[in-house]
């Protein structure tokens, strides 16, 4: 019995080192990229062109808000229509524009006190239906172009809260609307808790856009249809209403703002492709995807914007 428990002890002895001497440690050599220009840029209907200019960051550098920040470039020329637009740092945003930037970025006007960040705002330019906009923008020896169309608006026929079939609390943003009968009829919707509530649910500051929030009338093209939609929350965001059984959820008593976009179909495939790379968040199981540009000679998005607004009351 001892010279049996004694033969299996050595025959996992021996595996073990077989195993272990299959180990070998790898090191991958990154080699640097060079660093490329990155363009975000919006227009919308009745308001201003809003642009941010950075360079892409290394894989392994610091990912601070201050070190983001850095990476944004104040000295660049920046032209739509040929008209040039104007160099505002956070701090020198008018305040009735703050929310727009902030949105734009990804973060809370208030947070922008503490970003050392600039762009470029076009005062004299505001985006009207059926238009087209065409971006420059001249950094050093590079001129980065792109063009973009504010098209004529879809505008709902109705917007409402339902409640979630498994929940007597919480619900969805539906949306009643009528496709165009021209292929390539391409939306983006955002939504904004802005309170006062019959809840303790916070408002937020900038309009949100929720995961599968742009869509294309590839399958739906000239007909009426409805569509639900998750609440838009930041990315990451670690808020209880973000986190917790609310998650993407709005709950009775929410009073909510559904912006509901047409956009181009160069803008759709961006946004798609954009939040494809975002809901795989790095899983190195997911199949690489890269994120489609319209800006030639760089990265990014230019981006026309025709939208409507819908308060909504969650009720039952």
């Amino acid at each position: 019995m001892e010279f049996s428990v004694l033969r299996r002890f050595w025959h996992i002895a021996i595996l073990v080192t077989l195993f272990s001497s299959c180990e070998k440690d790898i090191e991958i050599d990154i080699p640097p990229s060079e660093p490329q220009i990155v363009v975000e840029g919006t227009i919308e209907n009745g308001g201003p062109p809003i642009v941010l200019v950075s360079r892409t960051r290394g894989f392994f550098e610091p990912t601070s808000p201050a070190d983001i920040a850095n990476s944004y470039i104040s000295d660049a020329t920046v032209f739509v229509n040929d008209q040039e637009l104007t160099a505002v740092c956070a701090e020198d945003v008018p305040p009735e524009l703050l929310s727009a930037f902030a949105e734009l970025i990804g973060v809370s006007p208030d947070d922008l006190d503490d970003l050392p960040l600039c762009g470029y705002i076009g005062l004299d330019i505001v985006g009207e239906f059926e238009t087209s906009y065409d971006l420059r923008v001249e950094l050093d020896d590079q001129v980065l172009r792109a063009t973009t169309h504010i098209p004529n608006p879809v505008v709902p026929d109705s917007s409402y809260f339902r409640l979630w079939a498994n929940s007597p609390q919480y619900g969805y943003v539906f949306s009643r609307f009528t496709d165009p009968d021209t292929l390539n009829n391409a939306y983006r919707v955002f939504t904004r808790r802005i309170g006062p509530n019959n809840n303790d649910n916070p408002v937020d500051e900038v309009y949100y856009a929720p995961l599968g929030s742009t869509f294309l009338d590839e399958f739906f093209n000239g007909t009426s249809l409805e569509v639900g939609f998750q609440r838009g929350q930041p990315f990451n965001s670690s808020r209880p209403t973000d986190t917790e059984e609310e998650d993407g959820f709005f709950e009775l008593g929410d009073r909510f703002v559904f912006k509901f976009c047409s956009i181009s179909e160069p803008s759709y495939q961006f946004y798609r492709t954009f939040e494809q790379q975002l809901g795989t968040n790095g899983s190195p199981f997911a199949a690489p995807n890269n994120v489609i540009t319209n800006i030639e000679g760089g990265l990014g998005i230019w981006a026309g914007y025709a939208c409507s607004y819908d308060t909504i009351f969650a009720t039952p």
